[in-house]
């Protein structure tokens, strides 16, 4: 004898209730892969991702989203470069590193601009201070390492570039085994908090209104896939609007997401600027293209029109067209 299950009865009561409507039985579409990554602990820089996460914009659109963490921007781009990411947000100039070495990624718009410091021992009184010094950066391809050769040309200081997860250099300062850190809010912020050193410099004063994070695409999306990149600007938007209206309810947000007080993120927030609409700032890209070229960060003989790279790296057409259809 054939036993029926409850399930496989619900199932058959179902799918003869649907005939005897006139009506076919289909299961519910799976919503299209889509492979998103983003900076860990960067949700102050980067609050598109964490805010379509918690509203559902991208499921709406018709994805289904694997969410990867990644250090920093070059390890984002190492995997990027790889074809494992399919969009992501990080710094622009991890971005036009992995252009100028031939990697097929997009920016798309910006996530945020500024919002980055150093921060020193108590006793370092100035720049000059740090001239032979050991300073922690996020590492080789980050937009704050960048920032600090600028300082070093600016200053005529050379400075010891350390790599360092950006969560524990508080630890690393406390200790004394660096004499500073350049870093993202709010770990900024927090080394501030918890007594360990000071804010020498933001990057307000390093390079005003200087673009920081971006959300880039495949560029093969781009030219294959249009429409997913569509809609996944629609949802950036929505997220990037949710940002400018409900900034209340993104801070909390922010502290679910960093585990971070309330009040170091809201002493730490307004150090980032997030613009609507998120338009990258061309000009700093300009600047920190040149500060890389100078350094060998960005080889010349592959990048010997870096006008051309940059147009190349930014394609905002996505974005003037989702903002003149809103």
């Amino acid at each position: 004898m054939i036993q029926i299950t409850r399930r496989l009865f619900l199932v058959t009561l179902a799918v003869s209730f649907a005939m005897m409507c006139g009506g076919s039985f289909q299961p519910a579409a799976a919503g299209e892969p889509l492979h998103f990554g983003y900076l860990v602990a960067d949700q102050l820089h980067e609050p598109g991702p964490m805010i379509m996460k918690e509203k559902g914009y991208l499921k709406e659109e018709g994805f289904d989203v694997k969410w990867s963490e990644f250090l920093a921007g070059a390890y984002a781009m190492q995997h990027f470069s790889a074809g494992e990411v399919d969009a992501v947000t990080c710094g622009a100039v991890p971005v036009m590193i992995a252009r100028g070495a031939g990697t097929d990624v997009v920016m798309l718009a910006s996530s945020n601009t500024e919002g980055s410091a150093i921060v020193v021992l108590p006793e370092i009184n100035s720049i000059k201070d740090l001239d032979g010094q050991k300073l922690g950066t996020p590492g080789l391809g980050s937009i704050q390492d960048a920032m600090v050769t600028m300082v070093e040309k600016k200053y005529g200081v050379r400075i010891r570039h350390v790599p360092i997860k950006v969560s524990d250099m508080p630890i690393y300062l406390s200790k004394k085994e660096i004499k500073g850190f350049i870093a993202w809010e709010p770990h900024c912020g927090r080394a501030v908090d918890m007594g360990y050193g000071k804010i020498m410099m933001t990057s307000q004063d390093i390079l005003p209104g200087h673009q920081c994070c971006v959300l880039a695409v495949q560029g093969k999306m781009i030219r294959k896939n249009p429409d997913k990149v569509r809609r996944i600007m629609r949802a950036y938007l929505k997220a990037m609007r949710f940002m400018r209206d409900h900034r209340d309810e993104s801070v909390k947000m922010m502290i679910k997401y960093t585990g971070l007080s309330e009040s170091i993120v809201k002493e730490a927030l307004p150090r980032v600027k997030h613009s609507y609409p998120p338009y990258v700032d061309v000009p700093s890209l300009k600047v920190m293209g040149e500060t890389l070229l100078a350094s060998g960060k960005i080889q010349k003989k592959k990048v010997p029109d870096l006008n051309k790279l940059i147009a190349e790296v930014y394609n905002d057409s996505f974005l003037k067209k989702a903002v003149g259809a809103k």
